[in-house]
C-alpha cells in the first residue's frame, strides 16, 4: 500500500482528532509535502461541513415524541454489557500466552451446568 493510500485512510480520523499524537504528526508531515493528499483533506473537510449543515437543519424529535420515549423506557434496561465475555477472552489469552492460568468455562442450560472447557486439568487430575 502506498504512503498516500495510508494517509488518505487516516484523513477522517485526522479531521476528528481521533489519531494518536504520533500518527497525527505523520499525517501532518505528509500533508505538508503532498498536494494530492491535501486536496483529499480539503474534499473530506467540505464533505464533513456539508453533512454537518444538513444534520443541523433537520428538526429533532418533538417534545411529545421525547416524552413518549422517556415514559416507555424509564426504569427499563436498554443495554447490557457482557463483562463475562471480556474476562473470558482475557483469561483465555493469558492462559495460552503464559500457560499457567487455569480457567474453566461452564454454560448453564435449563438450570444444569455444562462444562465447556477446563484448562486447569493436568494429566487427568486437577
Amino acid at each position: 500500500m502506498s504512503r498516500c493510500s495510508e494517509i488518505r485512510e487516516l484523513i477522517p480520523w485526522y479531521l476528528s482528532g481521533a489519531l494518536a499524537k504520533e500518527e497525527e504528526r505523520e499525517v501532518a508531515a505528509h500533508l505538508s509535502q503532498c498536494e494530492a493528499c491535501r486536496d483529499e483533506l480539503v474534499t473530506a473537510t467540505r464533505l464533513r461541513l456539508d453533512l454537518r449543515a444538513i444534520v443541523d437543519e433537520e428538526p429533532g424529535p418533538s417534545s411529545h415524541v421525547r416524552e413518549e420515549v422517556m415514559r416507555k423506557t424509564l426504569g427499563r434496561r436498554l443495554a447490557q454489557l457482557d463483562v463475562g465475555s471480556f474476562f473470558l477472552g482475557f483469561s483465555l489469552g493469558a492462559n495460552w500466552r503464559k500457560r499457567n492460568v487455569p480457567i474453566r468455562g461452564d454454560l448453564k442450560v435449563m438450570g444444569r451446568k455444562v462444562r465447556l472447557f477446563d484448562t486447569g486439568k493436568r494429566g487427568g487430575k486437577q
